[in-house]
């Protein structure tokens, strides 16, 4: 039997014909608005830099935010708005900056055109961006995305894989009609498997992470990875991931977990360094126009940038205790002998290292014991893994424990859970490495937790032993068997400090 394949446009049209994607009008009369409305409001037409508030009142009367919702609490006409936006979007040719494959290029692609913007994903070497970059590329294609949805009040729903580790139904019906499918995906995930509970805990354990480059760097690093990892196919890549519809819901929750870190407080909160700051990238608008912002301007989403989240109540403003800049690293052990990772175990012991820097730094230092718990001064151990080469990338997350006990059973409930390997930005590192720098990929990985919950003292990084466990997603509770097969030339214990 032939499928019946139409033209992006003959699609919109069905799609427009037997879906129904406009809210019924009430006959009731409208409730009179309040100062700083939180609602889902129709867009306004702004100019490249976010609005103000004095322009928004002169506007609506009001503050209006808009608000981003569950993907799992979307109505049904809201889902179909969201497919007649990207169905326009895909009609249009690849050169222009408001069709689907021009913004996924932006993040990434393998197409040999530089046009404006592509590749430019904080994964090309500066991770430091993470946040801001992503906040600025779903702002931007949220507005491109409500223009052509037929519905003025949408926005970018999220995908909370915490509290729902399963692809949405809406998103995994394999129909000629659905642009929210995509066949290139793990067929676990789309049969209504679920992801690795490892990476909610790896969430958890991020949150327990007080100084923001730290907390960036291990949830970019360690649960945002192994989500694109394990859905696999376009989402595996930097350069097709955004060819995926289900990427701009994760990203959208990464979005969203940023504000809910910020609303913890307790010392968390944004940089304050010029560097961050100032730091600017450029997009498009819905008018394909050209918008440069920079950190500064999209730092609090709800007052620059018009929008929160559905499950959190407006981000507090938490007064950082000092100035919030990039940490000084000092390295402290590197394992030299290459380690290679082929199939779902393996353990390797830190006998062939260099510890002259480790024991350079107790001396200067005077002592034999992390400052984790310095508030004047924190410390956080950062395991290095230096010239990664993927030569088999696993449809799941890549485990790792800090002296896990030869015969132990490896879960995230262990205290010698360290965190996940970014395969995801290591594999793009390596094939995108300039000349005369490492082959290879290289990431961190966030051990403080570990290392406290362990007693680990300074001169046992000497003795150290890493074990890496490759778990896949599982469908009615069987996990799936998957592997990895990598090579890490250099490990190395660093110690950052704030």
């Amino acid at each position: 039997m032939k499928r019946l394949i139409l033209p992006a446009a003959g699609l919109v049209t069905i799609l427009a014909i037997s879906l129904s994607f406009s809210p019924e009008k009430s006959t009731a009369p409208a409730p009179a608005r309040r100062a700083a409305d939180i609602i889902d409001c129709p867009p306004v037409s702004i100019s490249a830099a976010p609005i103000s508030d004095e322009a928004f009142r002169k506007i609506y009367g009001s503050d209006i935010i808009r608000v981003r919702k569950n993907v799992y609490t979307l109505t049904t006409s809201e889902l179909n708005a969201l497919k007649v936006g990207i169905y326009k979007m895909k009609a249009r040719p690849y050169t222009d900056p408001t069709s689907w494959a021009y913004q996924a290029a932006i993040h990434g692609t393998t197409m040999n055109d530089n046009l404006p913007s592509w590749n430019t994903c904080h994964n090309n070497g500066e991770s430091d961006f993470f946040f801001s970059w992503h906040r600025m590329y779903l702002y931007f294609f949220e507005r491109i995305l409500r223009a052509n949805s037929g519905r003025e009040y949408l926005t970018l729903p999220y995908w909370d894989t915490q509290a729902n580790p399963v692809i949405p139904a809406s998103y995994r019906e394999n129909s000629p009609v659905n642009p929210l499918y995509d066949a290139t995906r793990n067929s676990t995930m789309n049969n209504g498997g679920s992801l690795p509970s490892t990476i909610s805990t790896a969430y958890n354990n991020s949150f327990t992470i007080i100084p923001y480059y730290s907390f960036q760097n291990d949830l970019n690093g360690g649960p945002h990875g192994a989500v694109h990892n394990t859905i696999s196919g376009n989402m595996a890549f930097v350069t097709t991931a955004a060819q995926d519809p289900v990427f701009w819901l994760h990203h959208s929750n990464v979005d969203r977990l940023w504000e809910k870190w910020l609303g913890m407080c307790n010392g968390r909160a944004n940089p304050t360094d010029a560097t961050w700051l100032n730091k600017s990238f450029t997009f498009f608008d819905e008018n394909g126009t050209a918008v440069t912002l920079s950190g500064r301007q999209i730092v609090e989403a709800a007052n620059q940038l018009r929008y929160r989240y559905q499950d959190l109540p407006m981000a507090p403003t938490c007064t950082a205790s000092r100035p919030v800049s990039a940490p000084v690293r000092e390295t402290l052990v590197t394992k030299e002998a290459a380690v290679e990772i082929n199939g779902r175990t393996q353990r390797t012991a830190f006998t062939e290292t260099s510890g002259d820097q480790l024991q350079q730094f107790i001396q200067k230092k005077n002592r034999r014991t992390f400052n984790f718990n310095n508030t004047a001064q924190q410390e956080r151990l950062i395991v290095t893994f230096e010239g990664i080469t993927v030569e088999h990338m696993p449809e799941g997350a890549v485990e790792v424990y800090l002296n896990l006990p030869e015969g132990s059973t490896p879960t995230a409930q262990s205290d010698h859970f360290a965190g996940l390997i970014d395969l995801f930005s290591a594999e793009h590192h390596a094939r995108h490495s300039k000349a005369g720098t490492t082959t290879g990929g290289t990431v961190d990985m966030d051990a403080t937790r570990a290392a406290q919950l362990l007693g680990l003292s300074l001169p046992q990084l000497r003795e150290a032993s890493l074990s890496f466990y490759v778990r896949g997603a599982s469908l009615k509770g069987v996990e799936s068997v998957t592997r990895a097969q990598l090579h890490i030339s250099h490990i190395k214990f660093s110690l950052d400090t704030y």
